[in-house]
C-alpha cells in the first residue's frame, strides 16, 4: 500500500489546485490510506474513552460504526470519485437479487453448523424458551438488531469500500487478508472491556485476528458471487454475531463452536466454488480483480453529446 507524502505547510502557489482539489487528489491517489487514517484516528478514541471512564461502550461502538467507518468511507469516496460513486456504493446496500440458495447459506449456515458442533461435542442444551423462540430471536438479532442497526453500515466501510478496493488490486485471497488485519486491529480496544487479565487480553486478541482472517475470506467470496452485494456481507456478519448468542449452545467465553462453524463454512464454500459451475463465477486472481473493479469504478459521466467518448477512469 502506497504511503502519504507529507504536504508542505506553505500556502498553495498561484495557479495550483485549491485546498478542496488537493484533498480530492490525495483521496484519488491514496483512498485506502486516507480511509484508514480517518477511521482509526476518529474511531479508536471513541472506544478507548468509555473504557477509561468506566462507562458502557455502546456509544463508542455507534461512534465507530457510523462516524469513523461509514462516515470516512463515504467522505473518501466522495472526494475521490464524486457523488455518483457515493450513490453507487450505497446502492450495493440494497442489492438483494441473488439466489435463494445463497440467501439460505448466508442466513442459516453458521447457526446450523454451530448447533451441529454443539450437539457433537455435548455442549447443546434445550433452550428455556423453546426452539421456536430461539429461532425467532436468532432472526431478530441477525436481521434487525444486527444487520439493520450496525453490521450493514459497518460492512459498507469494510466490504463495500476497503475490501472491494483491495480485492480489485490483489484478488480474493490477498485482498481479504489485508482487510482482516485492519478489521481485527480496530476491534482490539473491545478486548479490554470488563477489566480482564493481560493473558486473557492476549488470547482474545489472537482469536479476533484468527477469526478475522477466515471471516473476511468468507465475506470476499460472498461479494464475488453476489455482484458485490454489501447486503450479503452485512447479513453474514450479523449472522455469526447472532450465532454467539444462541441460548442452546454452551460455548463458554470463547464461543468456539461459532468460530469453528465460520471456518467450516468458509472451507465448504471454497471447495464448492471450485466444483459447482466454476465457469459461472469469478475464480482466479485476474477474474476476481476484474469483478471487484466493476463494483468500485466511478460511473461514466453523462455527456450532452451521445457520441462523445467517456472519460478514462483513474487508478483504483
Amino acid at each position: 500500500m502506497k504511503e502519504f507524502v507529507m504536504a508542505s505547510a506553505a500556502p498553495f502557489p498561484a495557479g495550483s489546485p485549491s485546498g478542496a482539489e488537493h484533498r480530492g487528489n490525495l483521496a484519488r491517489r491514496y483512498p485506502l490510506t486516507m480511509f484508514l487514517v480517518l477511521a482509526f484516528a476518529i474511531g479508536v478514541p471513541g472506544m478507548v474513552i468509555p473504557l477509561l471512564l468506566g462507562v458502557p461502550s455502546a456509544p463508542g461502538l455507534l461512534w465507530l460504526v457510523f462516524v469513523a467507518l461509514l462516515g470516512s468511507s463515504l467522505l473518501v469516496t466522495w472526494l475521490a470519485d464524486g457523488r455518483a460513486s457515493v450513490r453507487k456504493l450505497l446502492s450495493r446496500v440494497v442489492l438483494w437479487r441473488f439466489s435463494a440458495w445463497r440467501w439460505a447459506i448466508i442466513l442459516f449456515a453458521v447457526p446450523v453448523l454451530t448447533v451441529a458442533l454443539a450437539a457433537a461435542s455435548g455442549t447443546l442444551t434445550s433452550p428455556a424458551r423453546g426452539w421456536a423462540a430461539e429461532i425467532g430471536w436468532y432472526l431478530f438479532n441477525t436481521l434487525i438488531f444486527g444487520a439493520l442497526t450496525l453490521n450493514l453500515w459497518e460492512e459498507t466501510a469494510w466490504a463495500g469500500f476497503a475490501q472491494s478496493r483491495w480485492m480489485a488490486r490483489h484478488g480474493l485471497l490477498v485482498g481479504s487478508l489485508i482487510t482482516a488485519v485492519f478489521f481485527a486491529a480496530i476491534h482490539v480496544p473491545l478486548q479490554f472491556e470488563g477489566d480482564p487479565s493481560w493473558s486473557r487480553i492476549l488470547a482474545s486478541t489472537g482469536l479476533v485476528f484468527l477469526t478475522a482472517l477466515i471471516a473476511r475470506y468468507l465475506i470476499g467470496m460472498h461479494l464475488l458471487d453476489t455482484r458485490g452485494s454489501i447486503l450479503a456481507a452485512g447479513v453474514q456478519h450479523a449472522s455469526w454475531n447472532a450465532a454467539q448468542k444462541l441460548e442452546a449452545v454452551q460455548g463458554g467465553d470463547w464461543n468456539w463452536q461459532m468460530v469453528t462453524a465460520v471456518a467450516l463454512l468458509t472451507l465448504l464454500l471454497t471447495v464448492g466454488r471450485r466444483i459447482r459451475r466454476p465457469q459461472a463465477r469469478p475464480v482466479g486472481p485476474e477474474a476476481e480483480k476484474a469483478a471487484a473493479a466493476q463494483w468500485i469504478t466511478p460511473p461514466a459521466p453523462r455527456s450532452p453529446n451521445p457520441e462523445a467518448p467517456a472519460a478514462d477512469s483513474h487508478e483504483l
